[in-house]
């Protein structure tokens, strides 16, 4: 699949979970998502939205694809912050300092939509509802941030890698990718290591450990749950963090209705 095919289907279904009341999408919320596919184009693997000690003047809505977030040290190791997912933020919080304080690159062939700050000031004054879905990804980094601080400060490696891999279950799920209980990891253990403040080989040994005692089975880069509640409780997992409040409100992080809303937005799947 190109990275425009399943823009409408992934981007869609997940605003809609983030609209702050929880009431369908409008006709006119649906004509600005409209707009937004018309503008959105295609970036290759690799390619850096934003860089590192550069000016960054506004942001990037990512439609699809998947990026990475991340600092490089003074001595050439990388720190990755986020793991950007369609629906996403990209460009915050480096548009708001002089320099952008991290880089943000793409894992895959991406599709991205710019939004410049004026586009912003008009979305939020005629599309309000639209506008704070849109951000919802902000307070939603900022509570990964906190899970992700925990773990690396107190959590043991195995903890840390069983998180992230329930993480990466729910967020996927929430953008019509995998059904929570398997999915293909998007990242390289590597790029693991970088996330969680391991070595890739740690990684492994953690990831082989898991599938020891049954909790996981791994194929390739495709990620099966075996045993959710037990891996759950190892890593002290609550999934809570990752859903909007009106998603909380009718239970756990639902699987999105992606053909109805992309029927509402004329598209086919």
């Amino acid at each position: 699949m190109g990275a425009t095919e399943g823009f409408p289907l992934r981007l869609v279904a997940k605003l809609a979970d983030r609209m702050p009341d929880g009431a369908p999408l409008s006709d006119k919320e649906i004509g600005a998502l409209r707009a937004l596919q018309a503008e959105a184009h295609t970036v290759r693997r690799g390619h850096h939205v934003v860089t590192q000690g550069r000016e960054c003047s506004g942001v990037w809505l990512l439609v699809d694809g998947f990026a990475l977030r991340y600092k490089v040290l003074n001595d050439g190791q990388r720190q990755v912050f986020h793991v950007a997912l369609p629906g996403d933020m990209l460009g915050y919080p480096a548009c708001f300092f002089e320099h952008a304080l991290f880089s943000v690159v793409t894992l895959t062939e991406a599709s991205v939509c710019a939004l410049p700050f004026a586009e912003l000031a008009a979305l939020f004054h005629h599309q309000p509802r639209l506008a704070m879905a849109l951000f919802w990804s902000s307070a939603g980094e900022t509570a990964m941030f906190g899970e992700r601080l925990a773990a690396i400060g107190r959590r043991g490696a195995c903890e840390r890698v069983a998180h992230f891999i329930l993480e990466m279950a729910c967020r996927l799920r929430a953008v019509g990718i995998g059904d929570g209980t398997s999915f293909r990891m998007p990242l390289t253990q590597e790029q693991i290591a970088d996330v969680l403040g391991l070595s890739a080989p740690h990684v492994n040994r953690m990831l082989r450990r898991l599938r020891e005692e049954g909790l996981i089975d791994i194929g390739e880069s495709h990620i099966r749950l075996l045993d959710r509640a037990a891996l759950a409780a190892l890593a002290d997992f609550d999934e809570a963090y990752l859903a909007p409040r009106t998603s909380r409100q009718n239970g756990a992080v639902p699987v999105p209705e992606t053909a109805r809303f992309a029927t509402e937005i004329g598209i086919g799947q």
